[in-house]
Parts: C-alpha cells; sequence; structure tokens
C-alpha cells in the first residue's frame, strides 16, 4: 500500500471515530430520548408502556417500509432530474428514515423491556435466541454499525436501500421488492433490534457495571477504551478474514465471519454506549433538557448532513455477503483529502454507466 493510501485510510478511520461515529449518535441520543420522553413521560413502570410502545414500534417499522419502497420508485424518476432537486429530495427521504429508525427502536426497546423483561437469564436468552436466528438466517453481520461503517449520500446507495433478498425494484417484480422489504424489517431488523437490547443491558446491569471506571450512565469510560481496542482489532483481520476462500472450508469460513461479525457488533455497540453516555455529561450540561435534546437531533443531522453522511443516520438490514467487509470507511479515500465533490453532479447526463445508454 502506498504512502497515500495508507494516509488516506488512516483520516477515513479518524474521521469515523471522531466526527461521523460521535454525530451519529449525538443524533439518535437527542432524537431517542426526546421520543421516550414524550411517549413514556407518564408512564413510571414499564408494564404500563406496552400499548405505546407497540405503536412506536408499527409506526417506526411502517414509515421505514414506506420509505424504502418510495425510494426504489424514485430512483428511475429522478435520475434525469437537477442535482439541486435530487439532493433535496434525498435530504428529506433521508430525515425521514433517520427520524422513523428511532422511532422504531424506541418502540422496539421498551417493549422489551415490557417482556421478558431484565433479568439476567432473559437478556442472555434475548441474545442468544436473536443471534442465532441471524446467523442460521446469514444476516448477523448487519448488527455491525458506525464506527466501522460509514455510507455516503450518493444516488445509488440513497436510492438502493438494502433488503434481505437483494431484489431491485422493477415493473415486473413490484410485489417481490415491497415483500422483501417488510421481511427484511419486521424479521430481520426487528431481530437485531433484540440483539442490541439484550447486549446493552447486559452491560448495563450485570457486565460493566460493577467495573464500571466512574459513574454508570454517566461517563461510561470503559465502554469507550472497549470500543477503540476492537475496532482496531476488527480493523487489523478484517483483510485476511475477507480473503478467506472455499478451500479452507465453508464451515470454517462461516464460523470465522460471524466471530469477526459479533466482535464488529460488540465495537459499535460499546461505541455507542460509550459516546451516549459521555454526550449526556459533556454536551452542554447547563442545557435544559428539551433544549439539549433539540440540539442534539439539529447538530448531529446537520454534522452528517454537511458531510454528505447522513445515510450513516439510518438502519438497515440485509443479507451476509460471500466476502464479509467488516470495515467499511472510505471518504477520504474516495473523494481526497481536499473535501468532498457533488454527489449528484452530472447524474444527468448520460454515461457509459447510465441507464439511458445501457445495451441490452
Amino acid at each position: 500500500m502506498s504512502v497515500r493510501n495508507t494516509t488516506q485510510s488512516v483520516l477515513d478511520l479518524a474521521f469515523s471515530l471522531l466526527c461521523i461515529g460521535p454525530l451519529t449518535v449525538v443524533f439518535w441520543r437527542g432524537t431517542f430520548n426526546a421520543i421516550t420522553d414524550i411517549a413514556f413521560r407518564d408512564l413510571p413502570t414499564f408494564e404500563s408502556r406496552w400499548h405505546p410502545a407497540l405503536m412506536l414500534y408499527l409506526t417506526g417499522m411502517f414509515m421505514k417500509i414506506t420509505v424504502d419502497l418510495t425510494k426504489h420508485s424514485l430512483r428511475d424518476i429522478l435520475i434525469n432530474k437537477g442535482s439541486i432537486f435530487q439532493s433535496f429530495a434525498s435530504t428529506i427521504l433521508l430525515y425521514l428514515d433517520s427520524f422513523f429508525g428511532v422511532v422504531m427502536w424506541v418502540g422496539g426497546f421498551n417493549l422489551l423491556y415490557v417482556f421478558p423483561s431484565l433479568y439476567w437469564y432473559s437478556l442472555t436468552g434475548v441474545l442468544i435466541i436473536s443471534s442465532s436466528i441471524l446467523m442460521v438466517i446469514k444476516a448477523f453481520h448487519c448488527t455491525g454499525s458506525v464506527p466501522l461503517s460509514i455510507y455516503t449520500d450518493e444516488y445509488e446507495n440513497v436510492f438502493t436501500p438494502s433488503n434481505y433478498f437483494g431484489t431491485k425494484f422493477d415493473s415486473s417484480s413490484t410485489y417481490k421488492v415491497i415483500l422483501d422489504t417488510i421481511f427484511t424489517y419486521s424479521v430481520v431488523h426487528t431481530l437485531v433490534i433484540c440483539s442490541w437490547w439484550a447486549m446493552w443491558e447486559l452491560e448495563n446491569r450485570y457486565i460493566l457495571f460493577p467495573c464500571e471506571i466512574t459513574v454508570k450512565d454517566i461517563q461510561a469510560w470503559d465502554s469507550v477504551i472497549l470500543a477503540y481496542f476492537l475496532v482496531f482489532v476488527v480493523v487489523v483481520i478484517n483483510s485476511s478474514v475477507k480473503n478467506m476462500r472455499e478451500e479452507d472450508g465453508k464451515f470454517s469460513k462461516a464460523a470465522t465471519a460471524n466471530f469477526v461479525a459479533f466482535l464488529s457488533f460488540l465495537a459499535a455497540l460499546n461505541f455507542w454506549r460509550g459516546v451516549w453516555s459521555l454526550m449526556d455529561f459533556y454536551f452542554f450540561p447547563s442545557m435544559g433538557l428539551w433544549e439539549n435534546l433539540l440540539l442534539s437531533h439539529v447538530v448531529g443531522f446537520l454534522g452528517t448532513l454537511c458531510a454528505g453522511c447522513t445515510l450513516s443516520l439510518t438502519q438497515s438490514s440485509e443479507k451476509d455477503s460471500s466476502n464479509p467487509e467488516f470495515y467499511s470507511c472510505e471518504y477520504f479515500s474516495k473523494y481526497g483529502v481536499c473535501g468532498r465533490q457533488n454527489q449528484y453532479e452530472d447524474l444527468d447526463r448520460p454515461s457509459e454507466t447510465s441507464p439511458l445508454v445501457m445495451q441490452v
């Protein structure tokens, strides 16, 4: 690897760890806590929360499905429109995708607080069952998140949302895309929520709490240290796992990939847990609660929007790749160190890869 490529790779990782990752958590913190306060302010016990939690979960899932189907349907319509119009449509859709993604997670978490509750055996059971099912259906790799992966707001990325079976939108397969999207969020994404909830609460209540460096849920420095350590471990071994061949044995390859996926899952979860707790303590602590949460929401969204990485705020699920990539942070490697270009520029001009000139 050349010095230039090495420098860009280091900048990519630093950009993810120090900029896009924290901005993503800041957005989710403000949105998650605000929705929780609105929905459950007068419901002090978990048992009384099941109805609003169910409504939030179903509303979030319905809107996520609707937004994804809208992206599919608008892809070919907007391809020849001006870059300003494309950017505007992309921003609206990404905001709705991000916001209702948080809504779905708030509902999912609070449903799980109602049942199966917070006993250690309940949490362990949910983690084992949800993770096992995800591994069986080959979708466990999507439990990872920032800072090990950042997603740029390119036209193809925004308007070609991922789904489990990888179906594409066209006139002959509309119902397949609808069914695939419903399955992706109602089954796969729900299992991801279960895995995150179980591991998050296990760490909060049984694993890291006894040895917390400072006060629990105020400054979770142990999670930050663990996250950074695991991130560097995954980055180091990622290429080796990616280059494993079928000759090494299918079971051996799958087991290794799932093990690294679990490390990626732990790295992402502890990064979120640690940064979230630090933001509770350091993010304008003198402000009132609602002003703080609103500012957190706005700063997180506008920060990622200006960086062209708003797609990182959304949470999507898909089937595991046959060549898994557990570290995917290409920003300076893609756009150079002098900043990014207009990602929608010249999309209205036919090119060799444009559908308008594609040879059949």
